[in-house]
C-alpha cells in the first residue's frame, strides 16, 4: 500500500486504515464487594473479578458512599483514594502486589502529577473545600445549587457522599497491557484495607477548642465497574493460548523509620533487592493518633463565614490567605495532618547507594526541586503539559506541605514501559538518605523512604502466576 510513498516522508502522508476482524461487543459490568455495606476503619474489603472475561483495566472504577459520624464534624481529606490504607492484588491465590500506606503514596504522587480538576468532579474528591447541594427539580424552572465552605463551624457531618476511585497506582494503573484475560490468571481479588479516622478525616473550624475523639466513617454500597470485551472471531483467543503472557507494571516499597527531630536531621538506611529500581524518594510526616482540624486556611479560626475560605478563594490571593488565621499551618493544603509531607527548612538532601553518593554534592532546596522535575519525566521543559497541585504556589509552600526528594535511577521514558533501573537481583543494596534542616526545630518527624520498582507478571498455561 505504501510502496510508492517515500520512507523519508512523515507519518501524516501515510494512509493508515485498520479494521477489526469479526465483531466485538463491549459491556460495562458491576461487581459488588464481598461486604458492600458497613465498612469502617481497618476493615478489609474484597472485590472478585469474574473469571473468563477480557477486562479493560483503564475503565476500572470503585464506587462507595461515605458517611461521617462524631460529636464534632470532621470531613474527608482530599482524594477518595485516601480511604485506602493498603491495596493488595492476588491472582489464582498468588499475591502479585501489596502496597502499604497507599493513601500517603497516592497523595504524594497525585500532588506531583495533578489531574485536571474538571475531571475530578464526579467523585474523585480532589477538592474538599466546598460542599455542594441541590434540591430535586420541581415546577417550571431549574432549582438552585447551594455551595458552602466545608470548614465553617455551622457545617455538620456529611452523609452518603458518593465517591469514586478511577486512578490507581501499581498494577491496575500501570500494566503494559491494559486488557486482562481472567481465564488465563484465574480469580483476581482486589483487597482494600481501610484507613484509620485520623488518616482521612479533618475537623471543621470551631469557636472553641475542640477534640475529635469519637469521629469515624462508614463506607456503604461498595462496588466496582469495568468494561468487559468479547470477540466473535477466535483469532485473539487462539493467539494467547499456551503463551507466557507478560505484563510489565510498577510496584512500590514504602518504609517508615523511627521519629527524629528536625534539629537532629534525617539519616536512614533501607535495603532493597529488585531487578529494576526506577527511583527512590525521601519524605517525612508528623505521626498522628487521632483526627485534628483540617490543615487549611481558616481551620485555625472560629469557623465564622468571614474567616473561612475555600480553595478557589485561596488561589485568588495567596498573599492575603498565607498560613492561617491562628497558627502557622494551613494555606491551601486542605488535607489532614497525617498526610502532610513536612520538609520545611530543608538545607541539604543526599542519597547514597552502597556507601557511594549519587550526585556531585548534597542538594539544596532548589536542586531538590529540579531533581524532582527530572525524575518525574523532565517536567521542567517548557513544552510539558503536566502540572502539579495548583495550591503549590511557592517553593516554601511546597516544602512545608507537599515535598519529597525524588532521585532517578533509570532512563526516564514516559512513552513506553522500559526496564532500565538499578538492578540488585540476587543480593540487596543499601540506600542511605541524609537530610539536614535549617534552624533548631525540636518537634519530631517520621522519615519515609519510597522505592518505585519495575516488575513483570507472567501468566502461563494452567493459570500459573509468577512475578519477577
Amino acid at each position: 500500500m505504501y510502496e510508492n510513498i517515500g520512507a523519508s516522508l512523515p507519518r501524516e502522508f501515510f494512509y493508515n486504515l485498520s479494521k477489526l476482524q469479526g465483531a466485538m461487543s463491549k459491556n460495562k459490568i458491576r461487581v459488588n464487594a464481598d461486604r458492600p455495606d458497613g465498612n469502617t476503619a481497618g476493615t478489609i474489603v474484597n472485590f472478585r473479578l469474574p473469571i473468563g472475561s477480557l477486562l479493560q483495566l483503564q475503565s476500572l472504577s470503585l464506587f462507595w458512599k461515605a458517611t461521617m459520624t462524631g460529636t464534632n464534624p470532621a470531613h474527608p481529606t482530599r482524594y477518595a483514594q485516601s480511604f485506602i490504607k493498603r491495596l493488595s492484588i492476588s491472582m489464582n491465590n498468588v499475591v502479585i502486589q501489596q502496597i502499604e500506606d497507599y493513601a500517603l503514596l497516592y497523595n504524594l504522587m497525585a500532588d506531583h502529577t495533578n489531574k485536571d480538576r474538571t475531571k475530578t468532579i464526579g467523585g474523585d474528591f480532589a477538592d474538599n473545600s466546598v460542599i455542594y447541594t441541590e434540591t430535586n427539580p420541581t415546577g417550571t424552572a431549574q432549582t438552585a445549587i447551594t455551595a458552602t465552605n466545608a470548614l465553617l463551624a455551622t457545617t455538620t457531618n456529611q452523609t452518603n457522599i458518593k465517591m469514586k476511585v478511577n486512578n490507581f497506582l501499581g498494577f491496575l494503573g500501570s500494566a503494559t497491557t491494559q486488557i486482562l484475560p481472567t481465564d488465563k490468571c484465574g480469580e483476581v481479588v482486589i483487597s482494600l484495607t481501610l484507613a484509620q479516622p485520623y488518616e482521612v478525616l479533618g475537623g471543621s473550624a470551631e469557636a472553641s477548642a475542640t477534640t475529635y475523639n469519637n469521629n469515624s466513617f462508614e463506607l456503604d454500597e461498595m462496588y466496582l465497574t469495568c468494561e468487559a470485551l468479547s470477540f466473535s472471531d477466535d483469532s485473539y483467543y487462539n493467539s494467547i493460548n499456551n503463551k507466557d503472557l507478560m505484563f510489565g507494571f510498577n510496584d512500590y516499597v514504602i518504609t517508615k523509620f523511627a521519629p527524629t527531630t528536625k534539629s537532629s536531621g534525617i539519616n536512614v538506611v533501607n535495603y532493597l533487592s529488585a531487578n529494576s529500581i526506577d527511583w527512590i524518594a525521601g519524605t517525612a510526616i508528623v505521626a498522628q493518633s487521632q483526627p485534628k482540624t483540617m490543615v487549611a486556611y481558616g481551620g485555625g479560626s472560629d469557623g465564622a463565614s468571614a474567616n473561612v475560605i475555600n480553595m478557589f478563594k485561596y488561589l485568588s490571593d495567596p498573599v492575603a490567605y498565607v498560613n492561617n488565621n491562628t497558627g502557622n499551618s494551613g494555606d491551601g493544603f486542605y488535607g489532614v495532618e497525617a498526610l502532610k509531607r513536612d520538609l520545611q527548612g530543608l538545607e541539604t538532601s543526599q542519597f547514597s547507594i552502597n556507601n557511594k553518593t549519587l550526585n556531585y554534592a548534597p542538594y539544596d532546596a532548589y536542586e531538590v526541586f529540579q531533581s524532582n522535575l527530572d525524575c518525574l519525566g523532565y517536567e521542567g521543559v517548557d513544552a510539558s503539559a503536566n502540572g502539579w497541585n495548583p495550591a503549590i504556589t511557592s517553593l516554601p509552600v511546597y516544602f512545608k506541605y507537599y515535598a519529597a526528594h525524588f532521585q532517578s535511577l533509570s532512563l526516564v521514558d514516559k512513552e513506553q514501559f522500559l526496564i532500565s533501573g538499578l538492578s540488585s537481583a540476587g543480593s540487596s543494596c543499601s540506600v542511605n538518605w541524609t537530610c539536614k534542616f535549617k534552624g533548631n526545630a525540636t518537634y519530631e518527624i517520621t522519615p519515609v523512604l519510597i522505592a518505585k520498582l519495575s516488575k513483570v507478571l507472567h501468566l502461563k498455561s494452567g493459570r500459573m502466576v509468577s512475578v519477577e
